[in-house]
């Protein structure tokens, strides 16, 4: 039976590809519920109102 010799540099980039995927996914959610929602501060009620 083979023993694989231990290897530091192959063990966890599954993880660390699902953490960043993750991270993008969060940042790509909020910059749309961003872009829908936000009103810029020289909107007058009336005009927020409307939208």
């Amino acid at each position: 039976m083979p023993e694989e010799r231990y290897n530091p540099h192959n063990k966890g980039w599954g993880a660390a590809a699902l953490i960043i995927t993750l991270a993008i996914l969060a940042n790509v959610t909020a910059y749309t519920i961003h872009k829908a929602t936000y009103l810029k501060p020289d909107k007058s009620r009336q005009e927020a109102a409307q939208h």
